[in-house]
């Protein structure tokens, strides 16, 4: 359970009302007011993460009007956590006929918008529980519940940098911020390194220039056609050229990727399982790195992925 200084509610379960939300966007024309809540588990903030959480929260909308934290507590475990509102709008023009089911998209991506982004600058993954929306219908509030997990985190000491302040992240770099709290998160090194992976493959073609491959006829020379590069090509310079790492660390990295995707008549074989446990590393501190290009941030600064993430067993939750 967690206790609030409105009323008491449970933390950890599903599906839990959380009640009226302390703060509600005022009517806009054109607009549709919303506010979602969640539950981050065992985040505990002070004064200055307060202020690094509203602009974490303003990058990840340009729709927001304000956000409200507040400090519960699990009276089970003594573990505190944090109750995160964010009031924010949606262009009516953006509501479908199904109502309910367009509110709820557009308050499940603020949320896993903000919780990526989060993920990223604490360098392990951020879990939500008892997510839900209130819309205001007829002068009223109507609530939707979602499910959720909970997880665990280490303490927080992050600040948000300057090169983000007052810039929208690119959808791109917001579907890489997906995979990459999938990838902190995973617990088999298999998950874990094809997550990764992915992330540094939408960060490729984000970040690396994408000139067309020229064929041309071997005999007189003319054109033949134009192919756009490989995602191999442009992993490679991603990982190479713009990240500095060496190509042997590439190579390795492609062969257990084709290796986990089954490509080119590659298998996960027990060799392949014990390249993944080191290797999984290596990705995750590119992938890091990868967004930070993406974002304009200095490769040397931080964030960068929590020791609780390099001390994990690899092979602890092998099925």
């Amino acid at each position: 359970m967690c206790s609030t200084s409105r009323d008491s509610s449970y933390l950890f379960r599903p599906v839990q009302l959380l009640g009226e939300p302390r703060i509600f966007p005022p009517p806009a024309e054109g607009k549709l007011p919303i506010s979602v809540q969640f539950i981050i588990p065992e985040l505990k903030l002070g004064k200055d993460d307060e202020k690094f959480v509203t602009q974490l929260a303003r990058t990840a909308s340009t729709d927001l009007w304000t956000v409200d934290t507040q400090r519960v507590q699990n009276k089970r475990t003594k573990k505190d956590a944090t109750l995160v509102t964010l009031a924010f709008y949606i262009p009516s023009s953006a509501v479908q006929e199904e109502y309910p089911k367009s509110l709820r998209f557009a308050s499940l991506l603020l949320f896993l918008r903000f919780l990526g982004l989060l993920s990223f600058f604490v360098g392990s993954k951020l879990s939500g529980v008892d997510l839900q929306f209130t819309t205001l219908e007829n002068g009223r509030y109507s609530q939707f519940l979602f499910t959720a997990g909970r997880g665990d985190i280490p303490p927080m000491k992050v600040k948000l940098p300057n090169e983000l302040e007052g810039v929208t992240p690119s959808d791109n770099v917001f579907s890489a911020l997906f995979w990459l709290r999938r990838g902190l998160a995973e617990r088999d090194p298999i998950e874990t390194f094809s997550a990764l992976m992915v992330c540094l493959q939408i960060m490729a073609r984000d970040t690396v220039v994408s000139q067309p491959v020229v064929r041309r006829c071997p005999h007189c020379g003319a054109q033949l056609e134009e192919e756009e590069r490989s995602i191999t090509s442009l992993t490679r310079e991603l990982i190479t050229s713009k990240l500095g790492a060496s190509p042997e660390l590439f190579e390795r990295l492609w062969k257990a990727r084709n290796a986990v995707v089954a490509h080119g008549n590659l298998s996960v074989t027990p060799q392949v399982l014990l390249e993944l446990t080191e290797l999984k590393f290596d990705a995750a501190v590119l992938a890091f790195q990868s967004i930070k290009l993406g974002l304009g941030i200095p490769l040397d600064l931080p964030p960068s992925p929590s020791q609780a993430f390099f001390v994990t067993d690899a092979f602890m939750y092998v099925d």
